[in-house]
């Protein structure tokens, strides 16, 4: 019975899941047994033999009570420590902690997709203290410092407008347009429009007062739509307005270029106007108001554009009116600022990978936006 007890008490101290007994736990067990203490069934007890005095009387004990959960308790104290020492082995029969996954859950698409998504953008953005090229640039190269962001542009200027340039060569409306810009002065010379229009206004005169005459020509000049751009330029960045500011940009962009193509297309041509002087196709007052008010209308809508491009068709009257120019000019001139105006507009919108971002629309109900490629 006692040996039975001793084995006993010896398994109770593996119980706790140690890769070994506990050394104290079996030396006590060992003492009781050879100084032939008694396991009574309640515990383990002392040396001596108990006795029996009534069901009221204590036990008599010589030493610390020795039951078999002190036993079983570890190394740690505790009843049943959790994990071994690390490095021993542990029997899977004695073993209850759960095992720890060695690997991660896998990761569903659409955070594997966001995390993508996430990395490609990181690596986009540039280090800090580093100039992000004007292609990938929206608002200021550095905002706030408006004469050092003036510099840029000015360093960045002949690049965007090589840009633009090779932008108008590729795109088949502007190519439509200037088509009909060149073929519609042809067609209004050739069929004799011109010289009716100039004998109508010869005999009834102008029909506007001078102060309108006024109106017309500054307010179709090039020179002001320059200024315009200008103070939409530095008021922009004074102001924070990112959107004002890239509009002065495109503005500054389209009008140089459809001012040097209305001069190239002057000089090639060298016609003369009805007030005698020289280089009267096309009409730079009409060209330059035209895509002046396309710019503005892609910019801010038919709001702003509407009233622009009205305004644009009164400059073009009166240069035919105040016999400035032919007829064939001011059409001619008004296709031509279209074009530029509008290739450049679309030139200077918002690219990803160098696709643009247009609104879509799904059939079955959903909107959005797509990236399209040209070619």
């Amino acid at each position: 019975m006692r040996r039975a007890a001793v084995c006993v008490g010896v398994l109770a101290a593996f119980a706790g899941g140690c890769s070994e007994p506990c050394p104290l736990a079996i030396e006590t067990a060992m003492v009781r047994y050879r100084r032939g203490a008694e396991f009574p069934a309640c515990g383990l007890r002392g040396s001596k033999p108990v006795p029996s005095p009534g069901p009221t009387a204590p036990p008599e004990a010589d030493g610390p009570d020795v039951t078999w959960l002190a036993l079983a308790a570890g190394p740690s104290g505790g009843a049943f420590p959790g994990r071994a020492p690390v490095g021993r082995l542990v029997p899977w029969s004695l073993s209850y902690a759960p095992q720890e996954p060695t690997e991660p859950p896998p990761e569903t698409w659409l955070a594997l997709s966001e995390k993508l998504a996430r990395q490609a953008e990181e690596a986009h953005l540039p280090a800090a203290g580093a100039l992000v090229p004007y292609a990938r640039r929206r608002g200021p190269a550095y905002p706030g410092d408006i004469l050092h962001t003036c510099g840029r542009d000015a360093k960045e200027l002949p690049i965007a407008l090589w840009d633009d340039t090779k932008a108008i060569a590729r795109d088949r409306t502007a190519w439509i347009l200037l088509g009909l810009a060149a073929a519609s002065g042809a067609v209004t010379n050739c069929s004799g429009l011109d010289g009716r229009v100039a004998d109508h206004y010869m005999k009834h005169g102008s029909d506007l007062s001078t102060f309108w005459d006024m109106v017309g020509d500054v307010g179709g000049n090039p020179g002001l739509h320059f200024a315009v751009a200008g103070v939409m330029y530095f008021h922009g960045q004074a102001a924070g307005n990112v959107k004002e500011y890239e509009v002065s940009k495109t503005l500054v962009n389209a009008l140089a270029i459809n001012g040097l193509l209305t001069l190239a297309l002057k000089g090639i041509t060298s016609t003369e106007s009805p007030n005698g002087e020289d280089c009267g196709w096309p009409s730079g007052h009409a060209s330059s108001s035209f895509c002046f008010a396309t710019v503005m209308y892609h910019a801010y809508g038919p709001w702003a554009g509407v009233p622009l491009l009205a305004f644009a068709g009164f400059v073009g009257y009166e240069r035919v009116q105040a016999r400035n120019h032919d007829f064939s000019d001011v059409i001619s001139g008004a296709l031509i600022g279209i074009a530029i105006g509008h290739v450049v507009c679309q030139n200077h919108e918002m690219k990803i990978f160098g696709m643009d971002v247009v609104p879509y629309s799904d059939p079955r109900g959903g909107i959005g936006l797509a990236l399209i490629k040209r070619w």
